[in-house]
């Protein structure tokens, strides 16, 4: 039966000694990265109320970031190569323990990945310090209170490069087949399994495959597999893809990143079949990542045995009662990551703290304390049905007031419904469809293809109004365009999927709108030949790396001609003129239409009107500056909380 979601909520016990541990249910929390500790590496209120949260939302097991073996400054990321990391660590543990969820912490070494010498540069004492380190840090772990350590061998960190050919080409015992390359991994589980005792379970995560040339295969991940079983590992934990190494991209690179944050190009579930394979080799538990967002396919996964336990990463994230929502038959509740890497891509590519794009109180969960019922409820217009509409309105009703929302389309969505258009890109719909079905469970009446006016709005009387009016295409304004020349915005061709533009388009503006432009043409065969121009000196720099590099790729691969550094002065005709920055001149591009890809420009509604009759108004997302869906959720988001 397909809605039985029973699998999902059975115990699993796990462990090897006299007394056994049980994980409530099938649904983890992996670690990943959020830079919420503070400059010495140490665990914050807001690191802890982000972890309690998640826990709180019903996972059955919340595995914490990976904390440091190796004293460094690379901060803000958590440390425990000394003791007084371990005070602030037991607070943490506290916080997910008490709120129902099994408390692990993740170790690791950072190897190559943070500078640290790699395999090939340690001597064998240095090799046993770090592995009496790895001892050592398990131990502040187990006097932290977690009920469990996860020692980390994924991802191109200190194990990782031990266990790949790529990176270990030493000629010892710790180097050369699959067997040996493995023993680093298994003399730390069992120097982690002598230190924690029998009764101490330990998680041991892998990659199935390295996704880089010369990298672990699948092969060599069943070999390293059961060894780590037989070294003392209770759990193995799946997944893929080494991160990125600036100082040389043949050992890790943004494209090999992309299999560690899965952008939503990549298909749900991706990783499952390579993990069932490795669990056809061991006979404890196997745990599995790798964009699982879908309630239905958690399912599939465990009823079908591929794998005993989910990890559901930035899922949780996203919607950290994903777990009590399926438990209490609210599925449609589910906001579902749409894998944009706002978290772990972008944010974490600039230093910054976890954030994410559809939760806007993801990293800052003390906010939602302060949020109150609506006392008295008032009546409120919202004049906009986008994302940044919704959002808003949604918290509104839920909140008790009043709502109505005024949309001028035919449809609920705004830009989210070319948004999900390109190739790849169909998740976005997914944000489309929850808002909707908010606007139903919170009593906001809905009224389509209903433009309003400033004097319309003084009418009804509202105690306050949204105005969420959005943005709209940014046209050639000051460049000169014959009106010979076919032009359509970059919003027009996505509506008009299949229709020829002509043989030769040129798109102009290079940011991630024009480059999923071009890819869209290119996929509907729209265009026979297709270039991008773009004045900055790289394609779509406005899209985080990962999703950049893929995008990339697959412009190359389609024969989009891509032109950097290029200044437009004119269209004419037949002719995009401009000036090469590149190649030093004047070039000249024949084109039988352009699609302009310039940005946006906020759709104006008349404010002054509302404040000279004394209404109450908020304007927010693009109707106050064209950005991003973030930005979008989190200005209606704090308009919803605070009228």
């Amino acid at each position: 039966m397909l809605n039985d979601f029973s699998p999902l909520f059975q115990p699993l016990v796990i462990g090897r000694g006299a007394k056994k541990f049980k994980l409530k249910n099938r649904m983890v929390m992996p670690p990943m990265v959020t830079n919420l500790a503070n400059s010495l590496g140490e665990v914050t209120r807001r690191m802890v109320d982000y972890y309690a949260r998640r826990a709180q939302g019903g996972a059955g097991t919340i595995v914490v970031e990976a904390m440091d073996i190796a004293e460094r400054v690379i901060f803000p990321r958590l440390g425990i190569f000394h003791d007084r990391f371990v005070h602030e660590l037991d607070n943490l543990a506290a916080g997910i323990k008490e709120n129902g969820a099994a408390a692990v912490g993740q170790i690791y070494h950072p190897g190559l990945r943070g500078r640290h010498p790699g395999p090939d540069d340690l001597s064998p004492e240095e090799i046993r310090n770090i592995i009496e380190d790895f001892g050592q840090a398990a131990d502040r772990v187990k006097r932290a209170g977690f009920d469990g350590v996860m020692i980390h061998g994924a991802h191109g960190y200190l194990i990782s490069s031990f266990l790949s050919p790529l990176t270990n080409q030493r000629k010892d015992e710790y180097g050369g087949d699959g067997q040996r390359r493995a023993r680093f991994a298994a003399d730390v589980i069992r120097a982690v399994r002598k230190v924690v005792g029998e009764d101490f379970p330990i998680f041991f995560r892998m990659n199935a495959l390295d996704y880089l040339p010369g990298g672990c295969t699948i092969e060599d991940a069943q070999v390293t597999a059961p060894l780590a079983e037989a070294a003392g590992a209770d759990v193995i934990a799946i997944g893929g893809g080494v991160g990125p190494m600036p100082h040389n991209p043949s050992l890790g690179n943004v494209k090999s990143y992309g299999q560690i944050v899965m952008p939503m190009y990549v298909p749900r579930g991706y990783r499952v079949d390579l993990g069932a394979k490795v669990k056809e080799k061991i006979s404890i538990p196997l745990s599995i990542a790798g964009r699982i967002n879908d309630p239905n396919l958690v399912r599939e996964i465990i009823v079908s045995g591929k794998a005993d336990l989910v990890d559901l990463g930035r899922q949780l994230i996203a919607d950290p009662d994903f777990p009590q929502k399926i438990a209490g038959g609210r599925i449609e509740e589910i906001r579902r990551c749409i894998a944009c890497n706002f978290c772990l891509g972008k944010r974490m590519s600039l230093g910054k703290q976890i954030q994410c794009a559809i939760n806007p109180w993801a990293g800052r969960e003390a906010e939602l304390k302060e949020i109150r019922p609506a006392d008295p409820s008032r009546k409120v217009v919202v004049i906009g049905g986008g994302i940044a509409g919704m959002e808003a309105a949604r918290w509104l009703g839920k909140r008790g007031h009043r709502v109505s929302l005024y949309e001028k389309s035919s449809q609920l969505g705004g830009q989210i419904c070319l948004a999900g258009l390109p190739p790849g890109k169909g998740e976005i719909n997914t944000l489309q469809e929850f808002l909707i079905r908010q606007m139903t469970l919170w009593n906001v009446e809905v009224h389509l293809n209903h433009e309003v006016s400033a004097e319309w709005v003084g009418k009804q009387k509202p105690d306050a109004v949204v105005i969420a009016t959005g943005g709209k295409p940014l046209m050639l304004k000051e460049i000169s365009l014959s009106p010979e020349m076919r032009c359509l915005s970059a919003w027009e061709v996505l509506s008009r999927a299949g229709q020829k533009l002509g043989e030769k388009v040129v798109v102009l503006g290079g940011g991630f709108v024009g480059a999923e432009v071009a890819e869209f043409m290119g996929e509907r065969k729209m265009a026979g030949e297709i270039t991008v121009v773009e004045m900055r000196e790289a394609i779509a720099l406005d899209l985080e790396p990962i999703s950049r590099e893929l995008l990339l790729e697959k412009l190359q691969e389609s024969g989009v001609k891509m032109i950097t550094r290029f200044q437009i002065r004119e269209v004419t005709a037949d002719l995009v003129v401009g000036w090469d920055g590149g190649e030093g001149r004047r070039k000249e591009i024949p084109a039988e239409a352009v699609v302009v890809a310039l940005g946006a420009e906020s759709v104006s509604f008349p404010v002054e009107r509302l404040k000279e009759a004394g209404i109450s108004h908020h304007l927010i997302g693009d109707a106050r500056e064209p950005r991003g869906i973030a930005e979008a959720v989190r200005e209606g988001y704090l308009t919803g909380i605070s009228i």
